[in-house]
């Protein structure tokens, strides 16, 4: 799926559990400049956050599309993008990450052995399925050295998905996620725990892991949520096109609570005189001050479809003899046709769809410009 470059000021969060420490998450202490979303940026890189948060990230995949991923006759595989620099020439001075890859295009996080969660738009445009045949899942996209960016993996940091095992991506909610099975078990991380009880408050603090901007992963902290809505909630979070799938973890317990979801429509970067900035919201034209919007995993058919996709993953064992990613023991359906989104039952799933990203790339200039309107998926 192609990656949008909307600005994001609205985030939607959806509620996991928590298999991690309970120590209260923060970021580390770095110099931000206030130049996007709403300043102070927060975002840093792998090397300049905590041990804890780096723990979590190390379960983070970022999604790539064959094109912007090379498979090599070694097994190997090589990042094959354009920097920000290139995609947005020329580049503002004083502009963060400009010399870095821009390969991403969504954000996953593992749950199960072989389980992976996600937004539902990352996988759905408009009602047409993704082919996943031309999709990679990459651990490691990361800067763990400043001043090195991520560029080769190795086979065991780099994985297919066989099977959306449920997935809903409703137009304008924060009814948004995915499970995905992956073609074999992830060896050396620990799945993300996620919330199965209870419910998120206002003001509690939370952290935004993803690739925005198709960029390296990156922490966004100093956060709270702002609202509870329907299927999720709202929180005050600096990312950009590239977060949507990523885990929105709570900073006291480390749980899931979330997957970014969408935020407002307009352009992450925007032209300023004769070069490209990123747009901060709420003082730049189009922004607003609403938040990004976070679904949450509390959402029944969430949670119940990864308890289910974790008690069945074929690193467990369990037999699934029509491949859809449930296991025979709770598959309702247990002849459903390869390729089906089935729910958590094993049966077939019809959801109503929504406009995902948009695409990756350089924006004419005329376009870099207006306030979009409406609402666009992370």
């Amino acid at each position: 799926m192609s990656r949008g470059i909307s600005h994001s000021c609205r985030i939607v969060a959806v509620g996991l559990g928590f298999l991690g420490t309970c120590a209260a998450i923060v970021l580390a202490a770095g110099n931000p400049t206030p130049r996007i979303i709403r300043p102070p940026d927060d975002r840093v890189d792998y090397f300049a956050t905590t041990p804890t948060l780096q723990t979590i990230g190390n379960s983070v995949a970022a999604q790539f599309t064959a094109d912007n991923l090379t498979a090599n006759a070694d097994g190997t595989f090589t990042v094959n993008s354009g920097t920000l620099s290139s995609d947005f020439s020329p580049l503002c001075a004083g502009e963060r990450f400009g010399d870095q890859p821009t390969g991403a295009s969504c954000t996953a996080t593992l749950v199960g052995s072989d389980v992976l969660i996600t937004a539902g738009h990352c996988l759905d445009d408009n009602g047409t399925r993704a082919d996943l045949t031309t999709i990679f899942f990459v651990f490691d996209y990361d800067i763990k050295q400043a001043g090195v960016n991520p560029s080769n993996f190795n086979a065991d940091q780099v994985y297919r998905p066989t099977a959306v095992i449920g997935l809903s991506n409703v137009a304008n909610t924060a009814n948004d996620w995915a499970v995905v099975r992956l073609d074999r078990a992830v060896t050396g991380r620990t799945p993300v725990g996620v919330r199965t009880s209870g419910a998120i408050a206002v003001s509690q603090g939370v952290v935004a892991i993803g690739f925005g901007a198709g960029l390296p992963m990156k922490f966004s902290g100093n956060a709270t949520v702002q609202e509870l809505v329907e299927f999720g909630f709202t929180a005050n979070l600096d990312i950009v096109a590239g977060n949507s799938g990523g885990p929105i973890i709570n900073a006291d317990t480390g749980l899931i609570e979330a997957v970014l979801s969408a935020d407002q429509g307009i352009d992450d970067y925007h032209q300023d005189g004769n070069c490209f900035r990123a747009t901060v919201c709420p003082q730049d034209p189009g922004c607003d001050n609403s938040f990004t919007l976070l679904a949450s995993v509390m959402t029944t058919e969430f949670q119940t479809t990864i308890q289910t996709a974790i008690g069945g993953t074929t690193g467990g064992g369990t037999a699934d003899a029509d491949g859809d990613g449930v296991s025979d023991q709770t598959d309702q359906c247990p002849d459903t046709p390869a390729g089906t989104q089935v729910g958590a039952n094993g049966c077939e799933v019809v959801t109503t769809s929504r406009p995902p990203c948009g695409a990756v790339g350089l924006i004419p200039l005329m376009f870099m410009t207006l306030g979009l309107a409406a609402m666009r998926r992370r």
